[in-house]
């Protein structure tokens, strides 16, 4: 037996993304008594801070995603799988709930609670794989925002139709520096939103217009989501909307 024969085989290591203390007070809204930090910008921290690391629903043995429970309600197991090593980190079980959190009888789950429950567990796995807004759950100061590139002597540009191609900035106004515009990334993900609300819930979403008309003091949404304070200012609607139905 050679001295190669007697070596121990390589073992594959990887690092799990710890994204604890990335939180700040500009990810989160009020409901009630505490914070929370909407689905999406959730999606977006571990996005740019976990890359690769995607978030997806074991299937359960009656078929589909959801898991029956002894007492007859449902859950979900949700994951955190890296699609280039193909690691996939373990199960987190997380119940289906509706009105004043309770849970659903399993024959009564709609396709609705199986959605808001989703969402709401890829932000709790974020946490449990990660550490990801750990602070929320416990009830640790969250640190302010970042204003490093406040002090820097970046160059800022607004322009008419970002959708144009190599199309120049123009110098930015005093109400961008005061309200920066939205970036288009941004901009798809709340238009998104927006489709899939008027989809489901048009009477919602009609309301939500209302609000946004007579907050901005704009004729319609259409066209006028431009600035990063608009799209907030729908994401957290939405999320409030998730979180009533």
């Amino acid at each position: 037996m050679t001295t190669t024969e007697l070596e121990d085989p390589q073992v594959e290591t990887y690092t799990i993304p710890n994204l604890g203390g990335i939180l700040t007070k500009g990810d989160l809204y009020k409901k009630g008594k505490f914070d929370y930090s909407q689905w999406a910008k959730t999606a977006q921290r571990i996005r740019e801070n976990a890359p690769n690391w995607y978030f997806a629903l074991e299937p359960s043995p009656e078929g589909g995603y959801v898991w029956k429970a002894p007492d007859n309600t449902g859950f979900l197991m949700g994951y955190f799988q890296n699609v280039i090593s193909g690691v996939k980190l373990p199960l987190y079980p997380y119940a289906i709930t509706g009105v004043a959190n309770k849970t659903i009888l399993y024959e009564k789950i709609s396709a609705n609670d199986l959605q808001n429950s989703h969402r709401r567990c890829l932000c709790a796995c974020g946490c449990y794989s990660f550490g990801d807004a750990f602070e929320l759950w416990a009830r640790v100061e969250v640190k302010e925002d970042d204003q490093e590139t406040v002090d820097k002597p970046t160059k800022v540009g607004t322009a008419e139709s970002p959708t144009k191609p190599n199309q120049k900035l123009k110098p930015v106004s005093e109400k961008a520096k005061t309200h920066p515009p939205i970036t288009t990334e941004a901009r798809n993900l709340v238009q998104e939103q927006l489709k899939e609300l008027y989809s489901h819930h048009p009477e919602k979403a009609k309301e939500l217009g209302e609000s946004f008309k007579k907050q901005f003091k704009v004729p319609q949404v259409q066209g006028h989501i431009t600035e990063a304070r608009h799209g907030e200012f729908i994401a957290l609607a939405i999320s409030k909307i998730d979180e009533s139905l």
